[in-house]
């Protein structure tokens, strides 16, 4: 029984060690491309400098922005995956179809406030609406998936590698994520294993305590 006892804890040992060599060789990874990271994200924004100076601030500003943007990467989590966080790129036409969608829904809203200001004019009403249809309609045809497009079509090329770097760093940043996971899942077995092998050992160390009691009072008698 001793001798189990003994195997049990080599093992445990055996395990902790092979661990924690583990979770360093993981937290090594995790610092070079955390270093990676941050790499490509300052050659973004230094890209991004140089496309504003090269195009001019009030070409490249806030002001350029679409309205109708939508986010172009959706992140899915499931943590019952060894890597729960993972990253999918919508299509262009899932694009649109949002941005249709929303533009529809904005028209609504419109015409439901002015409903509620109690406006009786429906014929004005109407052909007001109608021309807000097709202006709608209109600059939703022309929505590009590709935010580029909004500073124009022939941009520097300093903002595409811009934009390159940017979408590395996303990637990266989702690896990072669940590298981190990763490391959390490694230090509550690490805690486990910490506590099961105390246990082992205070077993081990009653059944010595027991045998060399024994020992002494058979030697005594």
């Amino acid at each position: 029984m001793t001798t189990n006892n003994e195997n049990t804890l080599d093992q445990v040992c055996s395990e902790l060690d092979q661990l924690t060599l583990d979770y360093l060789s993981k937290i090594n990874q995790y610092t070079l491309d955390r270093t990676s990271t941050s790499g490509e994200v300052q050659k973004g924004f230094l890209d991004l400098a140089h496309a504003k100076y090269t195009m001019g601030t009030k070409t490249i500003s806030r002001f350029s922005y679409d309205e109708r943007m939508k986010a172009q990467v959706q992140l899915k989590v499931d943590h019952n995956n060894n890597t729960p966080y993972t990253m999918t790129r919508l299509s262009p036409e899932i694009l649109e179809l949002e941005s249709k969608t929303t533009e529809e829904a904005q028209l609504r809203q419109r015409k439901e406030d002015k409903s509620k200001q109690g406006n009786r004019d429906s014929d004005s009403e109407k052909e007001k609406d109608d021309g807000t249809k097709d202006k709608v309609e209109k600059k939703t045809a022309k929505t590009n998936g590709n935010p580029l497009h909004w500073f124009g079509f022939l941009v520097s090329s300093s903002l595409r590698t811009s934009q390159n770097h940017f979408q590395t760093a996303i990637t990266h940043y989702i690896d990072l994520a669940n590298l981190i996971h990763e490391l959390e899942i490694m230090e509550q077995q690490y805690q486990y294993l910490k506590k099961k092998k105390q246990e082992l050992m205070d077993q081990q160390l009653q059944k010595d305590t027991a045998t060399m009691t024994a020992t002494l009072s058979t030697a005594a008698i």
